[in-house]
């Protein structure tokens, strides 16, 4: 399917395709049982988790089947029946769309699981006990769990005895106690029914698969994982459950010897004969019940610190070369991965292991060869060959190959990445935009997905596209200043000012501190020229809040110049207003002061013509706006003493110039002597002003 091989080592594969054979391709004729979508939906699935990578065609069916079901719920029987159907459907929904990364549509479909079903549950805080040294209660994470309208929830009609389910293990530490142990005002604990316990487990799933590792979002999975545990419900969702349990305590070094006794009785679970299969069955679909293989191949994380003899041995004994190569590579030994699928070629020549030889030998003769083998429909050859040539940064190259790749094969996640990755490396925009598109809809989480997407949209000169692709990427981690600091420039670009405000002060708030001058120069603009924002109200209404931006910026940065001007620039405003104060005004001309002196005090600023002039011009501007301000003011003794401190302030500076001028070349000097003429000049107009008031 879609070049991709399956799993060779599978148990009774003829049962799989002759339960195809009925469901799949003779469904048409089994109309008549409304169950007939649903269980060439099932049949689909399970054919996609023997496959070795995910099949776009398997993808498109299952999607269809989905749509197909989802229409056909039945509307004739009791209520807790059609309640325990469409529950049943919205989780299976949900568990498939996570297989395939379709967290929008995964997402959905728990929701509407959660909505019909008569639970409700959120993560929350309560007291308790977490180790036996422990003395007093502290908060610790909890799931709060309750029925709405105090009913209990569905129930299947086929359970077992508790004592029949895998074995859960109980921690056996000296420090840390098996479970927490809550206060008395905890909520207490409800006993969920076989399908809500899935809700919760499939809810715990979602989570993981959209998350990026990391203590919080562990322990957050883990609440979910005890409430699921703690009243055993049905074997599918008690065996799904502890896996989970055992994928995040493998990290832990006082939880790892739980997490290794426990995987050894889940793989005593499936090869016991008790219970039945009738029983094991039961919620099998929704509870995304993990293969035998992949619960023995979990040993590796837990026996093994990287990759070696042992851990190759887990992949070895099912067969999963890929892993093996994976192994050998990491460690160095990239001729023994040679020799295994050589070996393995001299029993029969297949496309999948012409790809396995490649990765092994990192020679894309062997793709190509793969790509031919297998009559050009192998997307796996393709995207070996495209990720190639992407991780030797021949972007050009790549291209093609991770075209046609994903054109063979659309749910490849990373395939995607990469043709966007590549398309914006060679500047085709329009391209890299529809593969980050492609990313997003599969992975709407995928925060590097939507920040490239909107640096594509920003080099096609679409700042508008750019503004809201970046809103989305702020949705996935509304923690990461990087973000920000992109988000804060469009929306300048946009017209979005007030956005471009609050952007700034969330900077602060995760940065503890940040300046741009140039924004603060152009906010400021905005506000003197009432330039209209993005939706044609003029500027002038953000001065209050640009007021409050400034305040924050320079209690954290204190010598920036720029944003002192601009601060400055923002009180000059209303300078001539006749409600303004004299502190007003004073506080207007301590931080044009403070920015001129952040100026003054930057190493050798005398010695380059160009800062030189610049500083010139700037002293006689700040020596102008000291002249302009007094003149409101009444009190004589306190404008004297105010013009005597700019004087003070600017005469430094030309004496600084005056000192140096026997540096200076002739050619130097005569660029020069414009500006510092001027300034002698402004600097005598305002000792005779200060002069006259004697």
């Amino acid at each position: 399917m879609s070049g991709e091989p399956s799993y060779h080592l599978i148990e009774q594969p003829a049962m799989l395709v002759i339960a195809k054979a009925i469901l799949v391709q003779c469904r048409e004729a089994l109309q008549s049982c409304w169950t007939a979508d649903w269980w060439s939906w099932r049949c689909t699935y399970i054919h996609q988790l023997v496959m070795l990578d995910r099949s776009y065609e398997l993808y498109n069916e299952i999607c269809q089947r989905i749509a197909d079901v989802e229409c056909q719920l039945p509307s004739n029987v009791s209520v807790d029946e059609k309640r325990k159907l469409a529950m049943m459907f919205y989780i299976e929904a949900a568990v498939s769309y996570v297989h395939y990364c379709e967290v929008k549509n995964s997402r959905s479909y728990l929701e509407k699981a959660k909505n019909i079903s008569n639970l409700e549950f959120r993560l929350t805080g309560a007291l308790g006990k977490r180790t036996y040294h422990q003395e007093i209660d502290l908060p610790q994470l909890l799931l709060e769990v309750r029925h709405k309208s105090g009913l209990d929830g569905v129930s299947t009609s086929l359970l077992t005895e508790p004592n029949h389910f895998p074995r859960n293990v109980a921690l056996k530490d000296d420090t840390v106690m098996n479970e927490i142990k809550f206060s008395a005002d905890a909520p207490t604990e409800v006993f969920l029914a076989p399908e809500e316990s899935c809700l919760l487990l499939s809810a715990c799933i979602l989570s993981k698969s959209i998350s990026a590792p990391d203590a919080l979002r562990d322990e957050e999975i883990m609440a979910y994982l005890e409430q699921v545990l703690s009243v055993p419900s049905a074997w599918s969702v008690q065996f799904s459950a502890l896996f989970q349990r055992c994928r995040l305590e493998c990290k832990s070094t006082r939880r790892v010897e739980r997490s290794m006794t426990q995987l050894q009785c889940l793989v005593d679970a499936v090869k016991s004969p008790e219970p039945s299969v009738a029983i094991r069955q039961v919620l099998y679909f929704s509870a995304a019940k993990p293969s035998i293989w992949e619960v023995e191949n979990s040993w590796e994380p837990v026996l093994c610190t990287g990759c070696n003899e042992e851990c190759t041995g887990c992949f070895v004994k099912y067969e999963l070369w890929e892993d093996v190569i994976s192994c050998y590579t990491k460690i160095g030994h990239r001729d023994r991965a040679e020799q295994i699928v050589r070996k393995l070629l001299e029993k029969e020549e297949t496309a999948h292991l012409y790809c396995l030889l490649g990765d092994a030998t990192q020679n894309p003769e062997h793709y190509t060869k793969a790509w031919e083998l297998s009559g050009h429909s192998s997307a796996r050859a393709q995207r070996s060959l495209g990720l190639f040539y992407y991780n030797k940064k021949e972007f050009h190259k790549a291209i093609p190959f991770l075209e046609k790749s994903a054109e063979l094969n659309g749910v490849q996640l990373n395939v995607w990445f990469a043709l966007g990755y590549s398309a914006m490396q060679v500047e085709s925009y329009a391209l890299s935009v529809k593969a980050y598109k492609r990313v997003v809809a599969l992975d709407p989480e995928s925060l590097e997905a939507w920040n490239n997407m909107a640096s594509a949209y920003i080099h096609m000169g679409d700042k508008p596209k750019a503004w809201r692709v970046l809103q989305e990427a702020l949705k996935c981690s509304y923690d990461n200043w990087r973000v920000w600091e992109n988000y804060l420039l469009v929306c300048m670009d946009v017209g979005a000012f007030d956005e471009c405000i609050n952007s700034w002060h969330r900077l602060i708030d995760i940065k503890g501190k940040h300046s741009d001058g140039k924004i603060a120069k152009l906010l400021v603009r905005v506000v003197a020229e009432g330039i209209p924002d993005i939706h044609g109200q003029p500027g002038s209404y953000l001065k209050p809040k640009l007021l409050e931006l400034f305040g924050r910026v320079t209690s954290g940065v204190t010598n920036d110049a720029d944003i002192w001007y601009s601060y400055g620039s923002l009180y000059q405003l209303s300078s001539e207003d006749p409600s303004t104060t004299v502190e007003d005004i004073e506080r207007m001309l301590q931080f044009f002061q403070r920015s001129f002196r952040c100026h003054n005090q930057k190493q050798s600023w005398e010695k380059d013509v160009i800062t030189c002039r610049e500083h010139l011009v700037r002293s006689r501007n700040l020596l102008d706006i000291y002249v302009s301000a007094t003149k409101s003011l009444r009190d004589p003794v306190r404008k004297r003493q105010l013009l005597s401190s700019a004087r003070i302030t600017v005469n430094g500076a030309l004496s600084i110039v005056q000192n140096y001028k026997v540096n200076y070349t002739h050619q130097i000097l005569e660029e020069l002597t414009p500006a510092i003429d001027s300034l002698v000049t402004k600097v005598e107009e305002v000792t005779s002003l200060v002069n006259s008031m004697d």
